[in-house]
């Protein structure tokens, strides 16, 4: 049921993503609309091919979520969750101290953010994997 379930938000989600990529072409955001397209199709058929191999190893009689995987998980987390609080301060400090010389778009910023900490999480993950 839960695996059922998984692909079920999944697909719905990239079906909302295809579904605003639509939108925006409509609305003449042509560039936007169709990189979001191609994202949410490139990020269904990453999903797709995780969950195939992960069915593939559950098959064979192996347990794809061992401790090792949980433990590094957690301990990557906690360091993302660290330095971005320590970025997220020193932003914060930045901007305190310029005040409204900087101009810049609230959605732009946070997708900046996300990105790196999505970097910075994967880096971290990668790293300690290689440790244990």
């Amino acid at each position: 049921m839960n695996f059922r379930r998984n692909i079920t938000a999944i697909a719905v989600t990239l079906l909302i993503l295809i579904g605003m990529g639509i939108w925006l072409i409509s609305q003449g955001n042509i560039a936007f609309g169709s990189s979001m397209i191609g994202a949410a199709i490139g990020v269904g058929l990453v999903r797709y091919i995780e969950m195939k191999k992960i069915r593939e190893m559950q098959a064979k009689g192996l347990n794809p979520y061992d401790e090792r995987i949980v433990f590094i998980t957690g301990k990557a987390s906690h360091l993302t969750l660290t330095i971005s609080i320590l970025l997220a301060a020193g932003f914060i400090l930045i901007g305190s101290v310029f005040g409204p010389e900087l101009q810049v778009n609230p959605y732009n910023f946070l997708g900046f953010c996300l990105a790196v900490l999505i970097l910075i999480y994967v880096a971290v993950y990668y790293r300690y994997s290689k440790d244990n």
